[in-house]
């Protein structure tokens, strides 16, 4: 075949045994990531809570012809630019482009509900772009193998590339996977996601095979990327996987809110706001505020500017009576929603519960009158009283966090949080109690008893300002649409 020949039978010229063109395959990475950012932009306006089962089923397929839409069109703007006249080449990389990016409304939603389902739908992504990088490439083999000169002599047994080179790769692809491992323990899911689908696209870059190309032959046939059949799995699981990360985004019945309690809140319930009691939205929650209204401050023991400088520290330990509000919400949400029903009553003695199959989260909220330094204290016990009766371990994390000035959150952009009010997080301790039978948790008088948890503050805080206290009740997964009844008594700083 002549050199000035440029015509092609299906995506690839052999020309003296090698590809007449190497079709570049970065654009595949272009528009996967430009698709990423254009769902990213649509997701965030979508309000939770409000899709009927008919709408979600409609929104997953929108999202997903959005993402192949956004994603082909990209790719096949830089192949057109690239590659001039010569469609064919850019074909199979468009299309795998296309099926890759099915699999990015899934990610993209998981990230928006903070969902750990994120990696998951990382790793199927990248995992499917490793693939189709390799399966796009395409190797020449000489049909004659018989024609190649001999060499004589005994072959050496062993490859002659270096061993560094060998292991290398391999190194950090273990390396790779611990980080995936060690940023999911810290919570950065977003990052580990994303270290996690690198580390199964190498894989599957590795494992792919490239097309072969047989040159010599009189007839090409070039071998697809992916069957149909492969075709049509990725889409179904992809279809599948979107709405799983739709269901945060599905209305509950409005006939019951997504809440039910308290049951058995105090008759001065009758005198608090019911602006959320009547709500038609999905899942409001319930703010339950102290039976009375204290009349106590809190002083902080050490003055600010003394304790980075000098390490002054209380002589006594101090007491701060639990006298804030519980708040009870359920997931994907971070809090209660504006509508959400305010009631007065014993967190010890009220009911609530989800009605649907969403988990029930509830908080303990702390404000205190000033701000504390962290230096001042060398722990923070925390009191509680444990009235449950239900099976199963129940846990208390221990946030404390600055609260922005009215002056500082005015100018402060939106969705923007300073470093000096990042909560931080103290801890997370069992009650011992809860890990009990049932027989053995009431003391021989029948009445509950105080327990103390106690939280060690580390030394690299001192210096942190905080005027709010926050205790998570984690309960264990098979109990965890039902509240948690514990009661927070008070928190002791000890010197």
């Amino acid at each position: 075949m002549q050199s000035g020949e440029s015509q092609v039978r299906f995506d690839l010229q052999p020309e003296n045994g090698v590809a007449a063109q190497r079709t570049p395959l970065w654009p595949m990475f272009v528009g996967i990531i430009v698709t990423a950012w254009a769902l990213d932009f649509v997701v965030s306006w979508l309000p939770r809570g409000s899709m009927a089962r008919f709408g979600l089923l409609i929104l997953a397929v929108m999202l997903l012809f959005t993402a192949v839409m956004v994603c082909g069109f990209v790719v096949r703007a830089v192949y057109a630019r690239l590659l001039p006249g010569k469609r064919p080449l850019a074909t199979p990389a468009i299309r795998a482009a296309c099926l890759t990016a099915l699999w990015i409304p899934a990610w993209v939603l998981f990230v928006e509900t903070w969902s750990l389902l994120m990696i998951a739908a990382g790793v199927l992504c990248l995992l499917t772009l490793g693939w189709f990088l390799k399966r796009c490439e395409i190797a020449p083999v000489q049909v004659d193998a018989a024609s190649q000169p001999h060499e004589p002599g005994t072959p050496f047994l062993f490859d002659g590339t270096p061993l560094a080179r060998l292991l290398l790769p391999s190194l950090l692809l273990v390396l790779l996977f611990d980080a995936a491992i060690a940023l999911a323990a810290n919570r950065w899911f977003v990052v580990s996601s994303i270290a996690a689908g690198v580390f199964a696209g190498v894989l599957a870059w590795r494992a792919a095979t490239r097309r072969v190309a047989i040159s010599g032959a009189p007839q090409i046939t070039q071998k697809p990327v992916i069957s149909n059949g492969g075709q049509a799995g990725i889409l179904t699981t992809a279809f599948l996987l979107t709405l799983v990360a739709l269901l945060p985004y599905l209305r509950v019945g409005q006939k019951r809110s997504g809440i039910l309690g308290p049951t058995n809140a105090t008759k001065a319930s009758a005198a608090t706001p019911k602006d959320g009691a009547s709500s038609s939205d999905g899942y409001v929650g319930v703010i339950l505020l102290p039976l009375s209204e204290p009349q106590k401050k809190i002083i902080a023991p050490v003055q600010h500017d003394l304790v980075p400088h000098f390490g002054v520290k209380i002589a006594e330990p101090m007491e701060i009576p639990f006298d804030g509000q519980y708040w009870y919400f359920k997931w994907p949400d971070k809090r209660p929603r504006p509508t959400a029903r305010m009631v007065r009553g014993s967190s010890t003695k009220v009911q609530v519960s989800s009605s649907d199959r969403y988990p029930l989260l509830m908080e303990a909220h702390q404000k205190l009158a000033q701000p504390m330094d962290l230096g001042c204290c060398s722990a923070m016990d925390l009191v509680v009283e444990n009235a449950d009766q239900q099976e199963g371990a129940i846990a208390l994390e221990l946030w404390v966090k600055k609260l922005p000035d009215a002056a500082a959150s005015a100018k402060q952009r939106v969705n923007a949080v300073a470093l000096e009010q990042v909560p931080r997080y103290l801890g997370t301790v069992t009650i011992p109690s809860s890990e009990l039978p049932m027989a053995q948790r009431l003391n021989p008088s029948g009445k509950q008893t105080e327990e103390k948890l106690q939280f060690p503050i580390p030394a690299a805080m001192d210096g942190m300002m905080f005027d709010e206290i926050t205790v998570v009740v984690r309960t264990a997964p098979e109990r965890a649409r039902m509240g948690a009844k514990v009661a927070i008594k008070k928190f002791v700083l000890e010197p």
